[in-house]
């Protein structure tokens, strides 16, 4: 079953990503993109085109997969989490754990500092 929902609330969004066995997302070349952290930060796998932002932040086989831009491609790997649901809920767990050790504002935040801290060790070597 598929439901396009063009605009929801807050509530409604928490609600689907607490519904859905996957999430889909299928603009090709595009930025980072929030929605494959979402999904992923809502423990669910997320299959997504193998360009632009995904492929920095999935791990494909892993917390989701990445895909050809084909029609064929995204039903192939939907097809896999519906054939075995115990993959999916093991990918959406990875993909939890993965978000939160690499995305979330304390990993950022570290992740800043230190380049902070390279960019002040770096000027002072120059002086």
């Amino acid at each position: 079953h598929v439901t396009f929902v063009p605009s929801f609330t807050a509530e409604q969004h928490l609600a689907l990503l607490a519904a859905c066995l996957v999430v889909l997302y299928t603009p090709q070349d595009e930025h980072f993109g929030i929605v494959p952290l979402e999904g992923m930060a809502a423990g669910r796998a997320v299959v997504a085109c193998n360009s632009g932002g995904p492929l920095e932040s999935i791990v494909d086989g892993q917390t989701g997969f990445l895909c050809e831009p084909t029609p064929e491609a995204f039903a192939g790997a939907v097809q896999q989490l519906l054939d075995d649901t115990s993959k999916g809920g093991k990918m959406g767990q990875d993909a939890r754990v993965h978000v939160q050790s690499n995305f979330s504002r304390s990993a950022m935040g570290a992740a800043l500092a230190g380049v902070v801290l390279d960019v002040v060790s770096n000027s002072s070597k120059e002086e």
